[in-house]
């Protein structure tokens, strides 16, 4: 009982050890795990401080601490002289220390469109860096299939050793009772010792596809990771790639910036207040420091938009043109790559019904060179041909049917799906 308890605990570790990933898993963790992510969380953070900072400039009045001391070559005086009256004349030093507030009563919406568009440009930098993330799924396809089909190989070679083992078996026992001799069954020593070295380069590249996996994921994959075969994407025809979104927020940017365009040729009212202490005060007759303050509407029209108001409406116009061309090539380039990858898709349908044929004819030659082997009509060597050649096949098939499934998915990663 405490064997079968602790071969139970065994195998439960082992199975525990053996973890599994799915490709779903590899393209969420190396969009989290990409460097470029931390700029994504920055473009957010600047977007909301920027909006925040004219939200508090439109909210609160603006407040400026102004001074100065001059020394003027002459002052006001009054040309006549009253009988017993002194006036005393002003100093030709003054002072002054002012606090200006101004608040903002009506500026036509500037602010709020000032906002929009930092938010606007910050999810514009935001969509970029989606636009780069989305360059990783293909990356982290080239390297999740080359490890699967590394491990279809590595599978496939083992069960070329197992029959060449079966095979060097009997022929030890026919060479035994001088049936056969004991060159063929150095022949396929040799071959096994082959499949042997085969193996272990296979288990390096096994090992350096994984290791690269786990750079671009950030996840603990090893070699005795299980990467899970994908289903085939199903097929469809909506294309939902992040540049279609980067394009459409660059359109969005461009008409707030017209809007604002606009707003800059609108009148601006504002509430002012001034106080202070110098010398003269508002009175300018009295030479002593006195305390001051002074209020009131202040009405401004800067006419200075509409003189370059139509060239700013054409470069706004000329991007758009821009953004229009952009999505155009975009589209061009992007028809070509699903159209050569449909073609692929279709290439290798073809091709695997092919090897399937040709599988089972190398099936069929393979057990007739069995039965030739044991009887001693043909030479070992002859046997290892059609072996490898049946080995051939089948990795052939594996080999294409993982393309296949590659390329579907590739087609996917291209529809942006």
């Amino acid at each position: 009982m405490l064997f079968v308890f602790g071969a139970v605990l065994g195998v439960s570790g082992w199975l525990a050890a053996q973890s599994s990933i799915t490709l779903s898993q590899c393209y969420d963790a190396a969009r989290q795990h990409h460097p470029e992510r931390v700029q994504w969380e920055l473009q957010q953070k600047i977007g909301a401080i920027r909006a925040a900072n004219i939200s508090k400039i439109r909210r609160l009045p603006q407040l400026s601490l102004n001074g100065q001391a001059t020394l003027q070559s002459e002052v006001t005086s009054l040309p006549i002289e009253l009988p017993n009256i002194k006036i005393t004349p002003l100093s030709k030093d003054q002072y002054k220390l002012t606090l200006d507030a101004n608040y903002l009563l009506y500026d036509g919406g500037a602010a709020t469109l000032q906002s929009e568009i930092q938010t606007a440009t910050a999810a514009l930098e935001q969509q970029k860096i989606n636009v780069d993330l989305n360059k990783v799924n293909d990356m982290v396809n080239a390297y999740y299939f080359g490890a699967l089909l590394t491990d279809e190989n590595i599978r496939l070679t083992q069960i070329l050793q197992k029959d060449l083992r079966e095979r060097i078996d009997r022929l030890n026992v026919n060479v035994k009772y001088g049936t056969a001799i004991p060159t063929s069954v150095d022949q396929l020593e040799a071959e096994f010792l082959k499949a042997d070295q085969r193996l272990a380069e296979l288990d390096a590249t096994r090992v350096g596809y994984r290791a690269v996996l786990a750079l671009l994921t950030g996840l603990n994959i090893d070699a005795g990771t299980i990467l899970e075969l994908p289903s085939a994407p199903a097929d469809q025809s909506a294309i939902n790639r992040p540049e279609f979104q980067l394009f459409e927020l660059q359109n969005r940017l461009l008409d707030t910036q017209v809007k604002l365009l606009d707003n800059q040729k609108l009148p601006r009212l504002s509430a002012f207040l001034q106080t202070g202490y110098g010398r003269p005060a508002l009175n300018f007759l009295n030479n002593n420091f006195r305390g001051l303050a002074i209020g009131g509407i202040r009405f401004t029209w800067n006419l200075a938009p509409f003189y370059t108001f139509k060239n700013e409406q054409n470069l706004i116009q000329i991007n758009r043109e821009v953004v229009a061309s952009q999505r155009s090539v975009f589209d061009y380039n992007l028809s070509i790559q699903m159209r050569q990858q449909q073609t692929e898709i279709d290439k290798l349908n073809g091709v695997i019904a092919k090897d399937r044929q040709i599988i089972q004819l190398r099936g069929r030659i393979k057990n007739n060179a069995t039965a030739q082997l044991e009887k001693g009509i043909i030479t070992a060597n002859d046997y290892v041909t059609e072996a490898n050649a049946e080995n051939q096949a089948q990795l052939n098939l594996a080999l294409h049917e993982l393309q296949l499934l590659m390329a579907k998915i590739q087609y996917k990663t291209l529809s942006g799906l």
